[in-house]
């Protein structure tokens, strides 16, 4: 990881980030003079579960996922982040340590206001703290989505709602990061809909055959968006 100074346009950027983007400029020029810049190359770690919060991140360029790591050390995937995004609110909001880990994927660039100064953000300014209500209570919805998948469909219908989701085209743990499913192994597609990878692989080819999907080398793309809604079971 390293540092790196202060674009010229960070007032335009933080207002697509949504804890900000209600500020005027003026706010967002003081905002911007808070934030520290960080770059992080493929699979470097960003934050460890459980260490204490430094403060609350975004995402500026690449990706960002968020994961759980088990006893054994099977790894699951939470969220798939893409540039405007934040994380670690959580941990920022109630003061405890970080609940997931998170790592870049590819090339990535992120800001980070320190906990003490987001506090005095949101003591400061009423909007930001909607926000964040907004945002947060999204995301619950859409963490009550997936615990229905994971209980209640079977893993074919769970990479379809997964590839759906990486294109914007249905709610899912894929935020701001239309290219997430573009180069992907099995075993990530796995770790995102709580399966395996043999199981992934005989869903995958199951979808190919049916012609809703093409896997090619590193990549999967979309042939009948109809046909993978219908295994989506969107609507249902």
């Amino acid at each position: 990881m390293v540092h790196a100074g202060k674009p010229s346009s960070w007032g335009d950027l933080l207002s697509r980030v949504p804890y900000f983007s209600g500020l005027g400029n003026v706010t967002l020029s003081e905002v911007a003079r808070l934030v520290r810049h960080r770059r992080y190359a493929d699979g470097e770690v960003i934050l460890v579960e459980g260490r204490p919060c430094e403060g609350l991140y975004f995402v500026i360029t690449g990706q960002v996922r968020l994961i759980r790591t088990t006893e054994t050390g099977r790894e699951h995937v939470l969220a798939v982040l893409g540039p405007g995004t934040t994380f670690n609110d959580v941990a920022v909001l109630d003061g405890g340590p970080n609940p997931d880990g998170a790592i870049a994927v590819g090339a990535t660039t992120v800001g980070l206001i320190p906990k003490a100064n987001m506090t005095v953000l949101i003591d400061s300014y009423p909007e930001l703290a909607r926000a964040a209500l907004k945002l947060l209570s999204s995301r619950q919805r859409t963490l009550a989505a997936i615990v229905e998948d994971l209980a209640l469909r079977d893993v074919i219908t769970r990479v379809a709602r997964l590839l759906l989701g990486c294109m914007g085209r249905h709610a899912h743990i894929v935020e701001k990061a239309p290219d997430a499913c573009a180069h992907i192994t099995h075993q990530e597609i796995a770790s995102m809909v709580g399966s395996v990878r043999e199981v992934v692989q005989r869903a995958l080819k199951e979808l190919e055959r049916d012609g809703a999907i093409s896997l090619e080398r590193g990549r999967i793309r979309l042939r009948d968006q109809d046909k993978l809604e219908r295994y989506a079971h969107l609507g249902t």
